[in-house]
């Protein structure tokens, strides 16, 4: 189990991942793309940005293949 101190260590990298991570432009774009897409779950719209971070329109396998 880890002691005190490195409890610390790790909320303290914890911490300044997660406040990188608001202060950065890749997460006004995330919540940009996640504003598009509000119907897929939170995974599926990371896998979204991923891909192509300019995606406006998708659509799952089975919509896809019946509009073929």
């Amino acid at each position: 189990m880890a002691d005190n101190n490195q409890m610390k260590e790790i909320l303290a990298k914890l911490d300044e991942g997660v406040n990188s991570l608001f202060d950065s432009k890749k997460y006004a774009d995330y919540l940009s793309v996640m504003s598009r897409f509000h119907n897929y779950s939170t995974r599926n719209t990371l896998l979204i940005f991923a891909q192509n971070p300019n995606a406006h329109r998708v659509a799952g396998f089975l919509s896809y293949k019946l509009n073929k």
